[in-house]
């Protein structure tokens, strides 16, 4: 069967540096969706630990934790995340991005770790240039279970928050690691007040967040100045994630500087698995 043009112009989309998020290549129950067009060049970035997103900031030193659940088989358990942004950059062709690190806990056990990669551009977007992740069973680490970095092996990196959606911003594409779709999140609405064990907060952004063609997997909620406090399973979800915010801080110095090591540790494990993804400048910490 020949392909149709849109089909031909979807599996075109290019894996280069620049990002060109194309119109029409992504539905979500019949609907189609055009994607922001924005361009990823080393010029556009600045120091990502500015934290100047109000949405998502940077500041290294905060820590979230969040408490909630997850679906393994088909028993809910406790699921817990300590997400915390470090000192540590690791410079992904050319640009700076700032090393945070996902602890993830599961009947009292870590049963994950994992690394993103975020940079920040000069517009005060958020972007994501990559990941790795760890598995663990019974607490002990088990393998480097996935990684990618922008531009290696058909990666694209993607804008993880806008500098300030509205209603008016097109759906954007998070990332797409080699070989899958891609995930994707576009604005929802503006939520007056939203509650959650930490506190209660005004002007809540709410988006929705799902893979590229079926933008329908979870609801996540964003406090201006705080960052991500919720987050809520649709129809698409397979994990059936649900996230609180329970508590929010700033470390010490000193546990900053615990929290980057491990975040070297996670960091150099993954290059020493996969060497020639992460080929070129090593992570390094903040003097």
């Amino acid at each position: 069967m020949k392909a149709s043009p849109l089909q031909l112009a979807c599996s075109l989309i290019s894996a280069s540096l620049v990002v060109t998020l194309l119109a029409a290549c992504g539905r979500s129950k019949g609907v189609t969706r055009t994607f922001d067009r924005t361009t990823f060049k080393a010029a556009n970035f600045v120091d990502p630990r500015a934290g100047t997103n109000e949405w998502f900031p940077m500041k290294p030193g905060t820590q979230w934790v969040r408490e909630g659940t997850t679906l393994i088989g088909n028993r809910k358990v406790p699921h817990e995340v300590i997400t915390t942004v470090t000192d540590v950059i690791r410079v992904i062709h050319g640009v700076p991005a700032v090393l945070v690190h996902d602890y993830s806990v599961g009947a009292g056990q870590v049963v994950q770790q994992s690394l993103d990669y975020f940079a920040l551009d000069k517009e005060g977007r958020v972007w994501n240039v990559g990941a790795t992740t760890e598995q663990y069973e019974a607490g002990r680490f088990v393998a480097v279970d996935e990684a990618w970095i922008s531009g290696k092996e058909g990666a694209v990196a993607g804008v993880l928050m806008p500098a300030n959606p509205t209603a008016h911003t097109p759906a954007w594409l998070i990332a797409r690691p080699p070989g899958e779709d891609g995930d994707a999140a576009e604005f929802l609405r503006t939520q007056k007040k939203e509650c959650v064990p930490f506190s209660c907060f005004r002007d809540v952004l709410v988006t929705r967040e799902g893979k590229r063609t079926s933008l329908d997997n979870e609801f996540k909620y964003f406090a201006r100045g705080v960052g991500q406090i919720r987050n809520e399973p649709r129809g698409l979800s397979r994990h059936d994630d649900i996230e609180r915010l329970i508590n929010v801080t700033k470390l010490s110095p000193a546990g900053l500087v615990e929290a980057s090591a491990a975040a070297l540790r996670i960091d150099r494990r993954a290059a020493g698995a996969k060497p020639k993804l992460f080929a070129g400048a090593r992570a390094t910490r903040r003097p």
